[in-house]
């Protein structure tokens, strides 16, 4: 009897019946894994010119008014050398780094909607020559100028 009881120091596995049909399941479960993690790869791609308007455009002013280059790095004492520390303000880097990819995505060639841009990214409220005209006209007629 003390031979057919295992020792208190030793595990004993489990009973378990693992038939054909239990490896066909995970080996399908597996190739259904790794077939879903390829298509997902592939079908999600990041635009980089996404979200490049002119509330972009505000906050990146907002930060480089507050600090300056926020993606400078600061050491331990808080001032800006040359070796590694921690950022000015890592938010306000990450605008900076964004309003520069917009800034080269205004400047893409979409000859063929290959892209989605927004060509007017950080020039939204600049006057036309029209408009420019227009104005020098009512300032005459006003009476400033020559």
């Amino acid at each position: 009897l003390a031979q057919a009881l295992p020792s208190a120091g030793t595990l004993v596995p489990p009973k378990t019946r693992r038939g054909p049909s239990f490896v066909l399941e995970m080996k399908f479960a597996v190739v259904v894994g790794i077939a879903a993690l390829v298509t997902n790869a592939f079908a999600l791609k990041q635009d980089p010119c996404a979200g490049c308007d002119e509330s972009l455009s505000l906050s990146y002013q907002a930060c480089a008014r507050d600090h300056g280059d926020p993606c400078v790095e600061l050491n331990g004492a808080g001032i800006v050398g040359k070796g590694p520390g921690t950022k000015k303000d890592v938010g306000c880097c990450m605008k900076k780094e964004k309003h520069a990819r917009c800034l080269n995505c205004k400047s893409m060639d979409c000859q063929y909607a290959t892209c989605n841009v927004n060509k007017k990214y950080y020039t939204e409220r600049t006057l036309t020559k029209k408009a420019d005209r227009d104005h020098d006209k009512a300032m005459k007629a006003a009476g400033w100028g020559a």
